[in-house]
């Protein structure tokens, strides 16, 4: 045998030697204490899980370790998917807008009877559960959006904030009367025009009893916008036909639209924790209310859970996945997950969010999980982004009077048909 030849057979020897050391055929890695490692993967650096995969680790106890591999995000979906096709992929999985889609593709085990479950609000398994009912993942924190208002232009100019959409509108008119634009869109490239609409529909069209079971009806193609959203899109509408979200607004970014409400330009905009580092460091007094319905109290901001975690149904740990899912669905842990994601909330029960004072009239819509929007609810059966693309290109439409209110549901209408995971 040739020197190089001895070589190559050491080091294969060596390699082998670590690979057993390190984990099985499978994967299944193990530490020094002899704790058996779970794989779970995802598009948050090591350095934001970092203290979330700690408090799981420490819930754990010595038994079991979770071990985070991070994939940038613009790969993540490919990465994922070509692994789960091939009947493999982490223990764990973890997925956004796209969860719907694994739950479709049989991806996931079913974790209805569990007990840990229990302790979520329902609204955080909006991505999470299937068409007959049954629950695939729990939430992470989540993610809202309200209305922020500028508190000084309010109080100079002896405005009340409003608390329905009739008076958010009466609201517009006295600033405008004022001299002072009211509200501002960034409606060339932000989702501001969605959340004006979702935010209004949450808050009217969902509080009627007879529209309960429509966004699993639409999910699944068996309903349409079209001729039962009408009155409410016209409704919400005015915001429109009274000029305050205006053609002139097709053309000015979510950035610009930030920078004039920093700059004191307009009173009022869309959005949420994400503005909030940029409002404090321009010294701005400002709070945020909730988007608005026809009636006075119990409004919700829209928003939803900013990942899902679920157990891959090819683990060869079953078992031991269950208890890592448990273990991220405890208290600590999800308490753990808020405090790494300021401005976030939680729909895990009893978790505390420190919120600033900027909050403090959505306090009680974050303390009791009135967070939710439709498109979650949509994306059980359809890619949601997707979805959401055509959203806003149609409500381009509406503002440039392109199309009437019949017209953007009848095209919305024909999108879902098109995008509809098929059977």
């Amino acid at each position: 045998m040739s020197k190089k030849k001895v070589f190559l057979s050491i080091f294969a020897l060596l390699v082998g030697i670590i690979l057993a050391a390190c984990g099985d055929s499978n994967g299944n890695q193990t530490n020094d204490s002899d704790s058996k490692t779970i794989s779970m993967m995802g598009w948050y650096s090591e350095n934001e899980m970092e203290p979330v995969i700690k408090a799981v680790n420490k819930e754990l106890g010595d038994e079991l370790t979770v071990e985070y591999s991070f994939v940038p995000l613009q790969q993540y979906n490919n990465v994922l998917s070509t692994q789960l096709s091939s009947g493999e992929g982490p223990d764990i999985i973890t997925d956004g807008a796209s969860f719907p889609s694994r739950i479709k593709s049989e991806n996931l085990l079913d974790i209805s009877n569990e007990a840990f479950i229990q302790d979520f609000n329902e609204n955080g398994f909006a991505l999470a559960t299937s068409e007959d009912g049954k629950i695939y993942g729990i939430p992470s924190y989540g993610w809202f959006s309200g209305i922020w208002y500028n508190k000084e232009i309010f109080e100079t100019n002896g405005i009340e904030v409003p608390k329905t959409y009739d008076e958010f509108l009466q609201v517009c008119e006295k600033l405008s009367t004022l001299g002072i634009a009211p509200i501002g869109f960034g409606l060339s490239d932000s989702d501001s025009g969605n959340h004006s609409l979702i935010g209004y529909l949450e808050n009217s069209f969902y509080r009627d009893e007879a529209n309960k079971d429509f966004d699993e009806q639409f999910a699944y193609g068996k309903a349409k916008m079209a001729g039962v959203m009408n009155d409410a899109v016209d409704k919400w509408k005015r915001i429109i036909d009274d000029g305050y979200m205006n053609e002139k607004m097709l053309g000015i970014s979510g950035d610009q639209n930030m920078n004039m409400f920093i700059n004191g330009e307009i009173a009022m905009m869309n959005g949420g924790p994400w503005n909030y580092a940029n409002l404090e460091e321009a010294g701005m007094d400002v709070g945020m209310f909730s988007h608005l319905g026809d009636t006075e109290g119990d409004n919700y901001l829209i928003g939803g859970p900013a990942v899902s975690l679920g157990v891959n149904k090819n683990t060869k740990n079953e078992t031991e996945a269950k208890k890592v899912l448990a273990a991220f669905a405890s208290l600590e842990v999800q308490q753990t997950w808020v405090d790494a994601n300021p401005g976030g909330f939680s729909y895990r029960k009893e978790v505390k969010v420190d919120t600033p004072d900027a909050y403090a009239l959505v306090q009680n819509e974050l303390d009791n999980g009135r967070v939710a929007c439709a498109w979650d609810r949509w994306g059980v059966n359809m890619p949601a982004e997707t979805f959401l693309t055509e959203w806003k290109k149609q409500i381009q439409n509406l503002v440039s009077n392109q199309v009437t209110t019949e017209e953007f549901l009848e095209n919305l209408d024909k999108k879902a048909d098109e995008i509809r995971y098929k059977e």
